[in-house]
């Protein structure tokens, strides 16, 4: 009896952290899709509509399947992602969506479109997720370039991810507090910065940030970027970046600046609304961090 291996190979991976050179050689002649996010604003009450287009890189003919499942990013607001099976979360928009053909055979460097339509019900808020599934065999050809037995079946799959926002109701506000400077525990010198960022409105998020640190005679003496954090409503993470340079001994002005529409921009959209703190900081010799003052 062969064994079933279910492997994820997902068109957003790249996009969130996996490395080009780990991905396997066989991966390159898995199907991939023309859009990995879709992104929409449909009023309550009406539809949408689009496409997306699946193309067969290989000289094989692919079976392929499709089907929703909800998704939530994990809790430590790294934009590392788990699935879960269509309408298991509050936030799921699979019940929103059909598309059309669900399964389909790709001929050898070949495409398909598949339709699909975005039904929003009347009175809905906020924003809803989901992910379209394309799961397919690996061949004969594709089981040998990636070391796997003839006797296994690795069904691998990509995804595209949808963003719907049900328009006018979409509310992007965030809580920045717990500001932290402190010297590295590496003892290099190293100043590092850390906030902790929390998703206070109804749509996801993700964050571009960076701060800078002005002397008394207002010039900039550091700055820096904060790391990207993904969350959904609700969701938490830590921004944090670090100054490697020794600083003259003085007062500073910390000013931390903080784009709540990152996502928006990137997929070509209007942005969201900006976060500016400022907090003073007394440096004492050697990068010592003598005294925080309170974010305003």
């Amino acid at each position: 009896m062969s064994k079933r291996l279910n492997t994820m190979i997902m068109g957003i991976c790249l996009a969130i952290g996996v490395v080009f050179c780990c991905r396997p050689l066989w991966a390159e002649s898995l199907p991939f899709m023309n859009q990995s996010k879709i992104r929409l604003s449909i009023p309550a009450g009406q539809r949408a509509f689009g496409e997306i287009t699946l193309d067969n890189p290989s000289d094989e003919v692919k079976i392929v399947h499709l089907y929703l499942e909800d998704w939530y990013y994990q809790p430590d607001g790294s934009g590392a992602k788990e699935f879960l099976p269509a309408n298991s979360l509050p936030s799921s928009a699979c019940s929103w969506i059909t598309f059309s053909p669900a399964d389909l055979v790709l001929p050898a460097f070949g495409k398909q479109k598949i339709n699909y339509a975005v039904s929003v019900p009347p009175g809905a808020k906020g924003e809803r997720f989901a992910t379209l599934f394309f799961e397919t065999a690996l061949g004969k050809g594709e089981l040998a370039s990636s070391g796997r037995s003839a006797g296994l079946d690795v069904n691998v799959r990509v995804a595209t991810l949808f963003y719907i926002e049900v328009k006018d109701t979409v509310e992007r506000s965030a809580k920045i507090d717990n500001l932290k400077v402190k010297p590295s525990a590496d003892g290099s010198g190293a100043l590092e910065i850390s906030l902790d960022f929390e998703n206070t409105g109804n749509s996801d998020i993700t964050t571009s940030g960076s701060f800078n640190l002005m002397n008394s005679e207002g010039l900039v003496s550091a700055r820096g970027a904060f790391n990207s954090v993904y969350t959904l409503g609700g969701g938490k993470g830590v921004l944090s970046s670090a100054w490697k340079e020794k600083l003259p001994a003085g007062e500073y002005d910390l000013v931390v600046t903080v784009d709540l529409g990152k996502a928006l921009t990137d997929a070509g959209l209007e942005g969201g609304p900006v976060i500016t703190k400022e907090a003073s900081v007394t440096i004492g010799e050697n990068n010592q961090v003598v005294r925080v003052g309170p974010l305003k």
